[in-house]
């Protein structure tokens, strides 16, 4: 059976990431493995990094041309 982390520990990492610990740190701290604070970094940062593209015809996707004063 895989090894299964807390999620109190999961949102301990993602806060602390966030503050600017290092990877070591992060891991002496809450007694894991630094691939572990790694991986879960990738994984933020996947989360974080990518966009929504708008579907086209959605309101979003539409561009809003400035208002002329000549017509």
């Amino acid at each position: 059976m895989a090894n299964h982390l807390k999620m109190a520990i999961i949102h301990a990492i993602i806060g602390l990431l966030e503050q600017g610990w290092s990877y070591r740190r992060i891991a002496r701290e809450l007694g894991v493995h630094r691939e572990t604070v790694a991986r879960y970094d990738r994984i933020r940062q996947d989360r974080m990094s990518k966009p929504a593209i708008p579907t086209p015809g959605s309101a979003s996707s539409r561009t809003v041309a400035p208002h002329s004063p000549y017509g």
